[in-house]
């Protein structure tokens, strides 16, 4: 009696006969339950054929999908935040990265992987994106410039990507490893690795002293830093520190840092719209722009091919006129699912990963809770914005203020010093009416010169003829003018 060869219902690959009732598929790591009971097979004697007229049709029937749900709860609102299905013998972990963004305050993230074999089904964090598009930049991005340093609002700032873009240029480089050509990216202590670098290196740096090159050999430089290492140490809390810096500065999602392949590349308008069952948003309209990649890499030993999908959305809003016409485009790379398996059995891991990403719902308290945390953020920004407001008049009254007292002050001071100054004077002049009296001579005020003759005291006229010459007389009725040749000039005593 023919016996049938009984089939995996996701991938259509074969299944030995003697696994029992459950059993997981080697092709695609699906988990299967048997759905028809088998009678016991006699030791030593042959499998027992599969019981009707259609042998393949029962075989084919004989095993159905198993699977679980699997959940994950935030930590951070303690809600559960989506579900998911993924085969019963899988192990999964999430995470959500909570940031301070009012734009997107929760980027989540997912992996389920077969414990015993290579695949595995993942949700890559989503890459938010923004860019003002305008006269400066449209200049910039034709010198080259996409992109920029600096996060608006946690958003990266670069110009829009198709879907093959995002898929080569940001997702496999991110999340995988450096693409096949992209070695000038490369930073000098993995270049020096290389058997060229090395040679530039030799002929180079190398070649001067020894002490130099021992200095910066591989095991002085491990010595210093271990030296180092344990003089930190000794600074009570910096190691605690460090660690909690190390974390925060650190990517939240680590490559595997391989060198990585593309095999093929495919355009899918309509990958949206199947992840979404078939269902159209009529006030948010799907993205057509979706697309996927093949690659390949090798990951501990293995030869892995990986299949990651991604779709781009956009919204754009428009300020200004003419040449201060400004576009705004808020555009993302989301539904990054990555479906691994190893080389050669990927395309039967492909449909049971699809049905799997099919089944993931979130939860809708979730994604209020998600609202509620950005409408807090734009709350605390606003009051912050208010308190800044509120410090600037503050600060502006009291410059004023300042200003005000320090016009005071300066009015004071000019008083004060008004008043020293001419106290100084009435001083000087009673010092000098002293010391006149004292030497018995008076001052008087030349108009023919610069010069203050000091002219013996007790009369009350003086003349000066502009030569040098002076006259005193007591007489009202004395002028010199009248017997001279010269011109004589009465002169002012110096009060």
């Amino acid at each position: 009696m023919a016996v049938a060869a009984e089939t995996c219902p996701q991938c259509g690959g074969s299944i030995a006969h003697g696994y029992g009732n459950k059993v997981t598929c080697q092709y695609c790591g699906s988990s299967l339950v048997r759905l028809n009971q088998m009678p016991p097979q006699i030791p030593g004697g042959e499998p027992p054929p599969v019981p009707g007229a259609n042998q393949d049709a029962a075989a084919a029937g004989m095993w159905g999908v198993r699977m679980k749900r699997a959940t994950y709860t935030d930590v951070k609102s303690g809600l559960v935040a989506w579900q998911w299905l993924i085969p019963a013998d899988w192990e999964f972990k999430g995470d959500i990265w909570w940031r301070d963004s009012a734009t997107l305050p929760a980027i989540p993230s997912f992996r389920a992987w077969n414990p015993n074999g290579s695949e595995q089904i993942e949700w890559l964090p989503t890459i938010p994106c923004m860019w003002h598009k305008n006269i400066l930049t449209d200049a910039l991005t034709k010198l080259g410039k996409t992109a920029h340093f600096f996060k608006e609002d946690g958003i990266e700032s670069r110009a829009p990507l198709t879907s093959p873009e995002v898929l080569r240029s940001l997702v496999v480089p991110r999340y995988r490893g450096l693409l096949e050509g992209q070695g000038s990216n490369m930073s000098i202590s993995s270049q020096s690795e290389t058997p060229e670098f090395s040679s530039q290196i030799k002929s180079s740096m190398w070649d001067f002293s020894g002490g130099f090159k021992d200095y910066f050999s591989k095991k002085k430089i491990k010595q210093r830093m271990e030296q180092s290492k344990e003089l930190l140490k000794q600074i009570p809390g910096l190691e605690s520190a460090g660690r909690g810096l190390k974390n925060l500065v650190s990517p939240r999602y680590k490559p595997y840092g391989v060198p990585v392949r593309i095999v093929k590349e495919e355009l899918m308008p309509k990958l949206a719209l199947s992840l979404r069952g078939g269902q159209e948003d009529v006030f948010n309209p799907l993205s057509s722009d979706g697309a996927r990649i093949r690659i390949s890499y090798n990951l501990d030993g293995k030869q892995m091919e990986e299949d990651i999908f991604c779709v781009v959305s956009k919204v754009v809003t428009q300020t200004g006129m003419g040449l201060g016409k400004q576009e705004h485009i808020f555009w993302t790379a989301e539904a990054l699912y990555a479906f691994r398996a190893s080389a050669g059995n990927l395309d039967a891991v492909g449909q049971a990963c699809m049905a799997s990403v099919k089944s993931f719902r979130m939860n809708p308290q979730w994604l209020q809770a998600c609202r509620a945390e950005s409408n807090r953020i734009l709350q605390v920004r606003a009051m912050l914005a208010k308190m800044m407001q509120q410090m600037a008049a503050d600060q502006r009254r009291s410059l004023q203020q300042l200003g005000d007292l320090s016009r005071s002050i300066s009015d004071a001071g000019d008083s004060i010093m008004g008043g020293y100054w001419e106290r100084s004077a009435a001083h000087d002049r009673m010092g000098e009416n002293i010391s006149e009296a004292i030497r018995g001579v008076d001052s008087y005020i030349d108009p023919t010169s610069d010069y203050t003759p000091e002219l013996p005291g007790g009369y009350d006229h003086a003349w000066s003829n502009g030569l040098g010459e002076y006259i005193v007389a007591n007489d009202s009725l004395y002028n010199p003018n009248l017997n001279s040749n010269m011109n004589w000039t009465e002169m002012e005593r110096r009060s």
